[in-house]
């Protein structure tokens, strides 16, 4: 089902968010042996500002389209945030199963450091709290939640790590194997922006960000995008399927239970995960923070709430290890393209399944578990990859 698949993952990049996207996807296109007339579907999704410093764009599905010469019969906007990319993976497999499309083409990502500037350095720091409101909203109760100057959402993750830490003890050190771990995939991976020797002491001396999280503990906005094409036909990868899905929306999430901030919604997404944990070779994990992969793998059910700090101790994570998680390095140390680190996760997996991973491969990735959160904590999507027998 998976046909071709290309990224362009870039510190900073001087062309136009189109130009960048057209590269990637002719990539993806020539590995699939298509053209764009061969593709009859279109996904994608959007966020403020990625679109070369653009507030919004109208229909952003058709404008990509319209740029490519494609003229697709089925198109779908996946506003899952971060989560997004995970997503429109089963959602192009799920098209071209039930015959909506033959060959659907994703497409995600665009320019973070945009985004970034315009959040940073673009002057919103000095508009009023009603301004920014009225600009940007996470959700329908933001004029009674922000009413402290923040720097959203890092802020709103430190909250987590630091309720973590109060409810279950869990220490800056527990968090700081998770990006020591992380760096050491990352060491042998040659596309990683951050490579070279990383300590729990490294780690817990960088400067606090956002108490208590510290500036190792966050990925690093960039510019990039992950292109990826979904159908019927002929290929030189191997055939992947959906083996298990299950996904999760803030509304239901929050409605059915006492919810604490140290918990996501993939407790509620891996409920609808048919498939034996202790048989995925490889976890890839957003990882925009390291407090989010430790409350994942929780909510996943790989330990109890509030154990993931000893889990942590007792467990080697590398690529090397007894639960290889986030094999390439994750968004860590990829960097996070247009603050959305889904793109790099599923790209990994692509490559964990495809024996694709240079000089990071996991022997015998055959199943491989992609969590994706979005939104604030708002969206989970995971799925377990493989092939059908």
């Amino acid at each position: 089902m998976l046909l071709g698949f290309s990224s362009r993952y870039e510190k900073v990049y001087q062309g136009s968010v189109l130009d960048l996207i057209a590269e990637t996807v002719k990539e993806a296109l020539d590995m699939a042996k298509l053209e764009p007339k061969d593709i009859d579907g279109v996904i994608t999704t959007w966020l403020p500002w990625i679109f070369d410093g653009t507030l919004a764009i109208g229909f952003p599905e058709n404008y990509i389209s319209e740029y490519l010469g494609i003229k697709p019969r089925f198109t779908d906007l996946v506003q899952y945030g971060g989560a997004s990319a995970v997503e429109m993976f089963y959602r192009a497999y799920k098209a071209v199963k039930s015959g909506e499309a033959d060959r659907v083409l994703c497409v995600i990502g665009g320019k973070g450091t945009l985004m970034k500037k315009q959040l940073r350095e673009g002057g919103l720091e000095r508009l009023s709290e009603v301004e920014l409101l009225n600009i940007l909203r996470n959700n329908p109760f933001d004029e009674f939640i922000r009413v402290y100057q923040d720097m959203d959402p890092i802020s709103f993750y430190a909250m987590v790590a630091a309720r973590h830490s109060k409810l279950y003890g869990t220490t800056d050190e527990q968090r700081a194997l998770l990006a020591v771990q992380q760096r050491y995939n990352a060491n042998s991976n040659e596309r990683a922006l951050f490579r070279g020797s990383l300590t729990v002491k490294d780690v817990i001396n960088s400067r606090v960000v956002s108490t208590p999280l510290h500036l190792l503990e966050i990925t690093y906005p960039i510019d990039g995008v992950l292109a990826f094409i979904v159908g019927k036909g002929t290929s030189q990868l191997r055939s992947m399927d959906v083996i298990s899905y299950g996904d999760a929306i803030w509304p239901e999430f929050f409605a059915e239970r006492d919810v604490d901030i140290v918990y996501t919604p993939t407790i509620e997404s891996a409920k609808k995960i048919d498939f034996n944990l202790n048989k995925i070779d490889a976890f890839e994990i957003y990882d925009a923070f390291t407090i989010m992969v430790l409350t994942e793998l929780e909510d996943l059910g790989l330990t109890e709430k509030g154990k993931i700090g000893k889990f942590m101790e007792e467990n080697d994570l590398t690529i090397k290890g007894n639960v290889p998680v986030n094999t390439g390095g994750g968004s860590l140390n990829m960097g996070q393209p247009a603050y959305m680190s889904g793109i790099i996760i599923l790209e990994e997996a692509f490559l964990q399944f495809n024996n694709m991973a240079k000089g990071h491969q996991v022997s015998g990735a055959d199943y491989i578990l992609v969590n994706g959160l979005g939104g604030w904590n708002t969206h989970a999507t995971t799925l377990v990859i493989g092939e059908k027998k």
